[in-house]
């Protein structure tokens, strides 16, 4: 049992990792591809979106790979 919750708590902090990552490219470049809006937005905008594109990164990802294959 003590295996296996090793294992859960692993893949979170790996899951957690790629999100950050993930998240710091995002919001330097990767919102402004997605949304025009989001291109020319403070030091602080970026800061609020940091967790959500932590957490959501697989999702984002996803819409921002099929938004540079659109262009």
């Amino acid at each position: 049992m003590e295996t296996l919750v090793a294992l859960a708590v692993n893949l979170f902090l790996l899951y957690l990792l790629l999100g950050l990552l993930f998240a710091l490219a995002f919001t330097w470049k990767g919102a402004g591809a997605i949304d025009s809006k989001a291109a020319d937005t403070s030091w602080f905008f970026k800061l609020l979106i940091l967790p959500g594109a932590t957490a959501l990164w697989p999702i984002l990802l996803r819409k921002w790979i099929a938004k540079s294959r659109r262009l």
